[in-house]
């Protein structure tokens, strides 16, 4: 039996103040930084992507044994109007980083079920997700959003621009997959797991 993580739809939710918006589209990642994450990718991506938004922002949150080595590259690339590394935040930032994102983006090669994409999606937003079995799995059943090849910046590029363009639709059905897999119904999933061994 399979059970998708379970994700807080009353705290995550689209009807969210929209405060850190810096940019059109603004990305966002969240996670732990570790190399693993590919978050470099992200970062040398942005180039190719302000040529045609050159408003475009990337929004990288959280900390970990890759945190100075990405704002090196950030600073190699001169790409710090471009890109925002915040460090470890709280919920309750991190919620409205979510509300004011077009787009959450992920280039990890390692991922099983990331909490981060179902936060997101709550939040109403569509993902760029790389191609990992996890990541198709969950844009097959979802429809929020579309994956790309590892380590091709173009085909990360080409995939953030069709998914901004249709932003509302893939938002919907983040918002309905979310609502699907929101704690209480992700609870009674594990019950009746429980139920079924023991009887």
């Amino acid at each position: 039996t399979v059970i998708y993580n379970g994700v807080n739809t009353n705290f995550y939710h689209p009807n969210l103040e929209i405060k850190y918006k810096k940019g059109s589209p603004q990305l966002l990642f969240v996670s732990v930084l570790r190399k693993y994450k590919k978050t470099s990718d992200l970062i040398y991506a942005m180039p190719k992507l302000l040529k045609k938004y050159p408003q475009a922002h990337l929004q990288i949150v959280g900390n970990g044994k890759d945190f100075d080595r990405l704002k090196k590259i950030i600073q190699e690339k001169n790409l710090e109007k471009s890109i925002e590394m915040t460090g470890r935040i709280d919920d309750d930032e991190l919620r409205l980083r979510y509300a004011s994102c077009d787009v959450y983006v992920s280039a990890s090669t390692n991922e099983h079920c990331p909490v981060p994409t179902f936060e997101a999606m709550a939040c109403g937003k569509p993902l760029v997700l790389s191609k990992l079995e996890s990541h198709t799995e969950i844009l097959d059943d979802s429809k929020a959003g579309l994956t790309f090849s590892f380590s091709d910046n173009d085909d990360l590029c080409e995939k953030i621009d069709k998914v901004f363009q249709d932003k509302i639709n893939y938002g919907k059905n983040a918002i309905k997959f979310a609502s699907k897999h929101d704690l209480e119904k992700f609870c009674k999933r594990v019950e009746k797991v429980y139920d079924d061994i023991l009887s």
